[in-house]
């Protein structure tokens, strides 16, 4: 309950009420230290949408350190003819991990001529030299698993993808907006639920991710 209300407050850029979410959760679940992570990873994304970068990256580190554990690295699968591909971010270990970026390029200028901004507030660190908005944005590992199923031949009309941590905001409307230009069915399995993106442009979730 408290995890999806911490996701409400960060959707609707609620920042006092995602640190008394947050803070009560601390209070209540100390021990639930995976949670707790991912609701401080929650909390520097409303920092982050507010452009404060800094106090996101301050803010998630020091919490990180306070729990004694680390973020869980995400990842994501999928299966090609019958065989499970996993990505992480930014992966391009795959044999056909130029084919994939190329195929992630060719979604981005479609959606960028459907109306399509990436949104830099789901960038919860300092961006390093030479890195893009749309370079950070653009390696998350379920972005890739996407590409990967538009370059199989002949290219499905249903895909799907399992995720280990929740889809990020970005991730979720930029699925949105391949599954209604591609006209394909697109499922993400999540950490928190299963997102069924439909060829109309909408989501199961209703955007309540």
């Amino acid at each position: 309950m408290y995890m999806s209300l911490l996701s409400g407050a960060r959707n609707n850029r609620n920042r006092h009420l995602s640190e008394k979410v947050y803070d009560r959760m601390k209070d209540l679940f100390p021990n639930e230290k995976q949670h707790l992570v991912s609701g401080a990873v929650l909390v520097s994304n409303v920092y982050s949408s507010f452009g404060e970068h800094q106090l996101a990256t301050n803010f998630r580190s020091s919490q990180i350190k306070e729990l004694r554990t680390n973020v869980t690295k995400g990842l994501s699968w999928t299966q090609i003819n019958d065989e499970i591909v996993q990505f992480t971010a930014h992966d391009n270990s795959h044999p056909q991990a130029s084919e994939i970026d190329s195929e992630i390029g060719r979604m981005t200028s479609e959606l960028i001529q459907h109306g399509y901004k990436f949104d830099s507030s789901w960038i919860t660190r300092e961006m390093k030299d030479g890195e893009t908005i749309q370079s950070v944005l653009c390696g998350h590992s379920e972005k890739k698993a996407i590409a990967l199923n538009f370059i199989q031949r002949p290219v499905p009309k249903f895909i799907q993808i399992a995720k280990n941590l929740r889809v990020c905001g970005d991730c979720h409307e930029f699925t949105k907006l391949v599954a209604k230009i591609r006209q394909c069915d697109i499922i993400v399995r999540d950490a928190n639920r299963i997102h069924h993106f439909y060829p109309n442009g909408q989501c199961s979730c209703q955007d309540h991710f």
